[in-house]
């Protein structure tokens, strides 16, 4: 019988030790995270940034870029100009459904690129000689397959004219974005068009094209609030440098000097590099989307017809874990980050290179218990992350190089350099990387200039056939 009771009193102190162990670590991590930090000076600092005054709708790309990809037989812009009132309601109610977005969804032909197409768009993702060679071979065929697509090469020609861009948004996670890669794709179909033109000898409707294509994305890189449309900006700012020198290439050597845009020649404008807007921005989404969770018991907000279907037992396990998120903690530390990138990204070109290697510094990562204990649940749903923020950097930043290694390629062919000379040419140049200072590489066979810029997650090898 004792033998009994010792196994039982074991199994007792068991239990008690098994239930109390959770409950103890709980009432020690509830007290640390008894209260919130107040806004931090960097936070502060970011929120201070000034909002742009509202243009009109029907002078906005971005709001034609909502409804782009809207069926042939449909107006982007009244497509994006309903889509646009309905996010700014969106933003006034939580309680609309985010399924009432008024978007017809993409059109097939934004889904279905025709395999002739494919065959030349594939390897031109990058302007070296496969690309080239591609071109030349589809020459033939390419007229009749573009005027097939002739209604979206049209829309983007629509898309050019305007001369504004401003987000429209709900300023946090529950509106949608714009998509930009249904203007991707016709923007690649107009640029094929434009080397078509370039064969043809027609070098001043070359130079408007090129010219009114980088006018848009260096404009929308200047302008940009959110991260993911100022990269993708940088994105379409360079391939207009790759694809453009392939169609001054493709022009008579006696043309090729009225082909090139005044703008290839402007460098890179400080607005444009400058990453505080987008940061700025991206730390709004993050303060209004962890101060909504928080709220709303770490879900979304639902309309007002639709019911919570969250079991008991996730209801309670929402109301435990809660008090666990510190909602302007995680915004000081993500403040933080973003501040000391804005400073170390911002140098001249010349010490870009060194600063970004100490983007881990910008952020501090808790330690010992206490800190660790602190904020466990923002900490969780998301940390800072600097390598890639500062990758992003430096995709605008590789832009200055790439424009420069361009321009010096359709320079040097303009003098109609042979390329047996180019290459010393290249080392003459005043032309210069604007990382190292030294000059840009050349490769004779095939003769090319190309720039390695610090972007790690997009290629780095900016080439230019010569």
């Amino acid at each position: 019988m004792s033998a009994l009771r010792t196994t039982l009193r074991w199994l007792m102190w068991t239990v008690i030790v098994i239930v109390a162990v959770p409950v103890l670590v709980y009432l020690f991590a509830f007290a640390v995270n008894w209260r919130d930090q107040p806004p931090s000076a960097e936070a502060l600092a970011l929120a201070t940034t000034a909002p742009r005054e509202p243009i009109p709708d029907d002078t906005n790309a971005y709001v034609f870029v909502l409804g782009f990809a809207a069926p042939r037989v449909g107006d982007p812009a009244l497509v994006g100009a309903s889509r646009a009132e309905w996010i700014r309601a969106l933003a006034a109610d939580t309680s609309i459904d985010r399924s009432s977005d008024p978007y017809p969804g993409s059109a097939p032909e934004f889904q279905r690129i025709p395999e002739p197409l494919m065959a030349v768009l594939t390897p031109c993702s990058t302007g070296d000689a496969a690309c080239a060679a591609a071109l030349d071979g589809a020459a033939g065929t390419l007229p009749a397959n573009l005027d097939e697509q002739r209604a979206l090469i049209e829309r983007y020609k629509t898309l050019l004219k305007l001369r504004s861009w401003q987000e429209v948004t709900t300023g946090d996670l529950r509106g949608p974005l714009a998509s930009l890669a249904e203007v991707g794709y016709a923007r690649r179909l107009f640029l094929l068009e434009t080397w078509l033109i370039a064969a043809a000898g027609d070098a001043n409707e070359v130079r408007a094209r090129l010219a009114a294509d980088i006018t848009l994305w260096r404009m929308a890189l200047a302008d940009s609030e959110w991260l993911v449309h100022k990269v993708t900006a940088a994105s379409y700012v360079s391939q207009n440098f790759v694809w453009g020198n392939l169609i001054l290439r493709r022009l008579p050597p006696e043309r090729r000097a009225d082909g090139v845009p005044e703008r290839w020649r402007r460098p890179v404008t400080e607005a444009e590099r400058s990453m505080r807007r987008a940061f700025a921005n991206e730390l709004r989404l993050i303060d209004t989307s962890i101060r909504s969770l928080k709220r709303d018991g770490l879900t979304m907000p639902l309309p007002a017809s639709v019911p919570d279907t969250r079991s008991m037992l996730d209801r309670a396990s929402m109301r435990l874990e809660l008090p666990l998120l510190q909602p302007q903690a995680t915004v000081n530390r993500f403040a933080a980050m973003y501040v000391k990138l804005e400073t170390l990204l911002g140098v001249p070109y010349a010490e870009l290179s060194a600063a970004v290697a100490r983007a881990p510094e910008t952020d501090e990562p808790p330690h010992g218990v206490i800190a660790v204990t602190y904020n466990l649940l923002g900490t969780a749903l998301g940390t800072p992350q600097p390598e890639l923020a500062a990758n992003y950097a430096l995709r605008v930043a590789d832009l200055e190089g790439a424009r420069r290694a361009a321009v010096l390629t359709v320079d040097l062919r303009v003098l109609k350099i042979p390329p047996e000379l180019a290459g010393a040419m290249v080392a003459l140049a005043a032309s210069r990387d604007p990382y190292t200072g030294g000059p840009f590489a050349w490769t004779p066979e095939p003769a090319m200039v190309s720039f390695t810029g610090l972007e790690r997650t997009n290629g780095t090898r900016h080439i230019f056939l010569y």
